[in-house]
């Protein structure tokens, strides 16, 4: 799913480069909309699967409060991004975001 998500930012990341007319503010917008996602997803597979050998309540246990760190960093990096970097593409990060959010949509459709 992460390597899914990652790739799909990379393209995201390429195809701003191409409709940005080359400009690092569009490329870099983009990149960081990708991270905002990106890195609580890595957050989320550490603590939701750091304990295998468990009683189904603690795995259960353990995704939620997973999903809640994810949420909570989600919203904190996001804050951090509108607020740090005032030349920010809207364009740009809602693209690098939704590309990597749509990973885990895509993610359900795809056969391992």
């Amino acid at each position: 799913m992460l390597r899914l998500q990652a790739s799909l930012v990379g393209l995201a990341v390429l195809i701003s480069l191409l409709v940005g007319a080359g400009s690092l503010v569009v490329v870099v917008s983009t990149l960081l909309g990708g991270v905002v996602v990106l890195v609580p997803a890595l957050v989320y597979a550490r603590i939701a699967y750091a304990k295998r050998h468990v009683p189904p309540a603690a795995l259960i246990k353990a995704h939620f409060l997973a999903e809640a760190v994810k949420f909570c960093l989600t919203v904190l990096l996001s804050g951090a991004v509108w607020a740090g970097f005032k030349d920010l593409s809207v364009v740009g990060f809602l693209g690098g975001f939704f590309a990597a959010i749509s990973g885990y949509g895509f993610g359900l459709l795809i056969k391992n």
